[in-house]
Parts: C-alpha cells; sequence; structure tokens
C-alpha cells in the first residue's frame, strides 16, 4: 500500500508519523513551505495541543466528534511514545512542558522520514486501481485529504475540492473576534474580565464567563472567540449583540472593580455596568480566524472518515465540517481523526 497525504498541517503530520512507525510507504505533501501553521499559532504559540476533558457540547455539528470520545486515551498515550510530554491547566488545556509550539513541531518533523513534497496539489486522478496526483506523482493506493481549512489563510484554493465534486459548506471564519459600530477606540486595548451574553433578537443564543478584549473597532478574547462559533449557526441574523456583566455582585463603589479607563467610558456615557451592550455587525475577516466553520458535509462520509463514494479517499480534521471551541478541541479533533484513519489502513493491510 501506498498512500499520498496531502496537507502537512495537525492531521497530516501526525498521521506521517504513525505510517513511518510501521512502515506504510507514503508521500505527504503541502501548498507552501508553512508547514504545521496551526499547530504554531495554536495557544498564541504555547501550542494547546489537546483537552483532557471531553464534551459533545464542544464542538458544532458533532456528528463525528464520537471520534474523538473514542480515540483521546489512545492519543494521549501516542504523545507520551512520541516524546511529547505535556501539562494540564485547570480548564482541562494539554501544552508541552515547554510551552512552546516549535517543540511539538520539531518532533513531527523528527519522526518523519520522507520529506516534505512542497506542491500545490489540485487535482486527483484515478486509473484503474491507482490514483495520481496533478498528472506527475503516483501512482498511490489511498489519498488523505488533509489540508486543512480557510482560517488564517488570505485566498484558500479550493481547486482539489472542486475537482473531487464533493458537497462543500462555505469556509466562514470562526473562533475570532467581533466588530461593532459602537465607538470604544478609546478603551482599545483594555482587558476586563465579564460575563457573556449572545443574542439575537429576543433570543439568547449563548451564555459564557471570560476575558473581554476591547479594540478599535471591535472586541476578542478567548470568551468572545467562543461565542463567534456560535454565531456561526444563527439562521436569520438580526439585532445581534454581546451583552457584558462586568460585575459578578453589586458594589457602592466600583473604582476597584473596574479598570479606571473602562470605568471612565461607562460613567461618560451612562452605561449599566450589569448590561453594557455591544452591537455585532459582523466577526473579523478569514485571515485573523483561528478556526473555520464549514467544509467538506458530514454527510459526504463513512464513520471511517473515507468518501461514501471512493472508499479509497479520506478526509480529516479541518477540512470537515466540524469545529469546536476554545482550549484545544480543534487540534484533538484533527489528532484523533488521524488516528483512526490510520487505524483503518493498518486494518486493511492485515485483512488482505
Amino acid at each position: 500500500m501506498k498512500v499520498a497525504i496531502i496537507g502537512a498541517g495537525a492531521s497530516g503530520l501526525l498521521l506521517a508519523t504513525m505510517l513511518d512507525k510501521n512502515n506504510i510507504e507514503y508521500d505527504i505533501f503541502n501548498a507552501t513551505e508553512k508547514i504545521g501553521s496551526k499547530i504554531k499559532t495554536s495557544g498564541n504559540g504555547r501550542c494547546n495541543i489537546s483537552n483532557i476533558n471531553f464534551s459533545f457540547d464542544s464542538y458544532h455539528n458533532n456528528k463525528f466528534s464520537k471520534i474523538i470520545k473514542n480515540n483521546q486515551k489512545e492519543l494521549f498515550e501516542y504523545f507520551k511514545e512520541l516524546k511529547i510530554y505535556t501539562k494540564v491547566d485547570e480548564e482541562g488545556r494539554m501544552y508541552p512542558i515547554s510551552e512552546n509550539s516549535l517543540s511539538v513541531l520539531n518532533i513531527f518533523k523528527k519522526n518523519i522520514k520522507k520529506e516534505i513534497i512542497i506542491d500545490l496539489i489540485t487535482k486527483v486522478d484515478k486509473k484503474g486501481k491507482n490514483y495520481y496526483l496533478n498528472d506527475k506523482y503516483g501512482p498511490f493506493d489511498k489519498i488523505i485529504l488533509a489540508m486543512g481549512s480557510a482560517a488564517g489563510i488570505k485566498n484558500y484554493n479550493y481547486d482539489l475540492i472542486n475537482n473531487l465534486n464533493l458537497k462543500f459548506n462555505e469556509f466562514k471564519p470562526s473562533l475570532v473576534g467581533f466588530k461593532t459600530n459602537l465607538k470604544i477606540k478609546e478603551i482599545s486595548g483594555v482587558r476586563s474580565k465579564a460575563t457573556t451574553y449572545l443574542y439575537n433578537n429576543d433570543e439568547l443564543i449563548h451564555k459564557e464567563k471570560g476575558e473581554i478584549i476591547f479594540k478599535d473597532e471591535g472586541i476578542s478574547g478567548i470568551v468572545i472567540m467562543n461565542q463567534s462559533s456560535y454565531y456561526n449557526y444563527i439562521d436569520n441574523k438580526s439585532n445581534t449583540r454581546i451583552i457584558l456583566d462586568l460585575i459578578e455582585d453589586d458594589y457602592d463603589v466600583l473604582d476597584s472593580i473596574i479598570s479606571p479607563k473602562l470605568l471612565n467610558y461607562i460613567n461618560k456615557n451612562n452605561i449599566n455596568p450589569h448590561k453594557f451592550i455591544i452591537p455585532i455587525i459582523d466577526t473579523y475577516e478569514m485571515e485573523f480566524a483561528q478556526v473555520a466553520k464549514g467544509g467538506i458535509s458530514v454527510d459526504e462520509f463513512n464513520d471511517n472518515l473515507s468518501l461514501k463514494k471512493d472508499n479509497n479517499i479520506y478526509a480529516m480534521g479541518e477540512l470537515l465540517d466540524i469545529d469546536g471551541i476554545c482550549g484545544g478541541y480543534n487540534l484533538m479533533n484533527a489528532f484523533t481523526n488521524a488516528i483512526l484513519v490510520y487505524k483503518d489502513l493498518v486494518n486493511e493491510i492485515s485483512n488482505k
């Protein structure tokens, strides 16, 4: 068996290390020299590679999140086998002890014997029982699509997806900040803890507590990025807004409760600190997103992540229309997808 892995991101790199350890022949391709981009940016460079917790509620469109639950323990054991030693914070987020994403990426590269081929793959052809890429690479017995999503990318190339004629749901920026038309530039850079409420008209969509970061024309922070993932699933957006409750209790004086710059702003504008309303006009653009909603429809896949129309072609990670909240959940999805695909390939070899 010879395998083509298209994409040297989280899922593609992990799968390559597993194929190498078991002497399964493969080639791995990446469109650019930027290898493992999502690994490098995860956790603001600290590499939040996973989460020891699991909840179906941590994922949207979670038809395949059972893959994560079923392979989570095996993933953590494989981290140890690769000598990726980790630590866990109070919220279950898992990081390498170094808290440096390059540590993880370098370990992946160290465990991959094959040189990564830098070429944009735009075409897959099947000739007889074999597959060829761009009319020059092949033959391959299996094709693994691991190109990731459009998140963090200015110009994502859809040629290969179009070539395969797959049902595809448009990528939209998720885990990203919100834009507002409220004039908040004077509090840009201020950070504040708050309970956040996402409303669409009179409907409460999601409530979550965390740190807000005010920007020139918007708001950000982990809690806001999580809210953006729920925002993407609102069908008819109208009067969409974030309401901030800046204080947990009622205090007669707020000088030691709210930062001076923010306190001056809410006093000057006669804002109720329990009900600071921020109208939402949109999210920030895709190039600023950590994750994207959308991808190849989950209806295209069998339970082993092979395509229903061709079970020799698989897809993994963010290329599928499944996305999670902040906290290592999206990388965990990508990694456990790779484990499932690997086990399916090994099982097929064993049964021959």
